[in-house]
């Protein structure tokens, strides 16, 4: 595990009852960051806030007065770190109970997906989300994380 591919930040206690949190994003990010090529130098910041953060960053840079699961940041090119990631707990935490999932293993997931939208991958073409999910979910599957995309019956 590279300890240098993100700086954890936790803001919320909730995600600080998450056991494992921390060593699982860390593994989670390392196993996306060795599947892209040339990632962007430097380590992502992940920052684990409630909803309200979530909520307000939200509204200031997309225009959307509502919590999101997660936010992504890409610091510009010229600087030496890729930018920044934000996961809300109260948000994910419902996902990951609506899709009867260990929390861990969906903050992992997010980070994947934040870390690859730092790297410039985007979801806005129905190719371009192709692309992103079969990274996504290879990179999971490396740490025994099912397939996110996949339907359960």
């Amino acid at each position: 595990m590279d300890e240098g591919a993100c700086e954890i930040v936790i803001e919320h206690e909730g995600w600080q009852a998450v056991a494992g949190l921390e060593a699982r994003c860390l593994e989670a990010v390392s196993a996306v960051l060795a599947m892209i090529e040339d990632p962007r130098p430097g380590p992502a910041v992940i920052l684990f806030a409630g909803d309200g953060e979530l909520q307000s960053l939200n509204q200031r840079f997309r225009g959307k007065d509502k919590p999101t699961n997660v936010l992504s940041f890409p610091a510009p090119e010229s600087e030496q770190y890729p930018g920044d990631i934000a996961l809300a707990f109260e948000t994910c935490q419902a996902e990951a109970n609506t899709r009867a999932i260990a929390l861990v293993d969906h903050a992992a997931h997010l980070a994947v997906h934040g870390v690859l939208h730092l790297n410039g991958f985007d979801h806005k073409e129905e190719a371009e989300a192709e692309q992103m999910e079969a990274v996504e979910i290879a990179a999971l599957a490396r740490l025994g994380i099912a397939n996110p995309y996949k339907e359960r019956i």
